[in-house]
């Protein structure tokens, strides 16, 4: 009887608790920001979903193969942002434009994370 180990680091990510905690991260810092006299800096927009993506990283022990999805996943999401928030300074004004764009680029980031935690990458040798 000789069961195959399976590997826990070769299951991809969560895709609902990603999608869902990163959302709610990115709305959690939208929120904060409201409440500041200062707008924050670079470092504390890009803090709270990143440190929930690392942490889910963590805990569910994802292969580093799968984490190829972060770069078109981040370049996806700036692209969203910024584009999405010029748009929507037209539409909806400057001061909604940027947290609907900033919860959009992170839920973007977020899918296609989750979703090419499902194709690892191999390396040719």
């Amino acid at each position: 009887m000789s069961e195959q180990q399976i590997d826990p680091r070769d299951e991809p990510a969560p895709f609902g608790a990603v999608v869902l905690l990163t959302v709610a991260s990115a709305v959690a810092v939208m929120v904060v920001t409201s409440l500041l006299d200062q707008p924050p800096g670079l470092k504390f927009l890009l803090l709270g979903p990143i440190a929930l993506v690392v942490f889910e990283v963590m805990v569910h022990e994802v292969w580093w193969q799968r984490w190829w999805g972060a770069v078109p996943g981040a370049v996806l999401g700036l692209t969203l942002y910024f584009e999405g928030r010029e748009a929507l300074g037209d539409v909806v004004g400057d001061s909604w434009a940027h947290p609907i764009a900033y919860v959009a680029a992170w839920a973007l980031f977020a899918v296609v994370f989750a979703v090419a935690s499902r194709y690892p990458r191999t390396l040719s040798a």
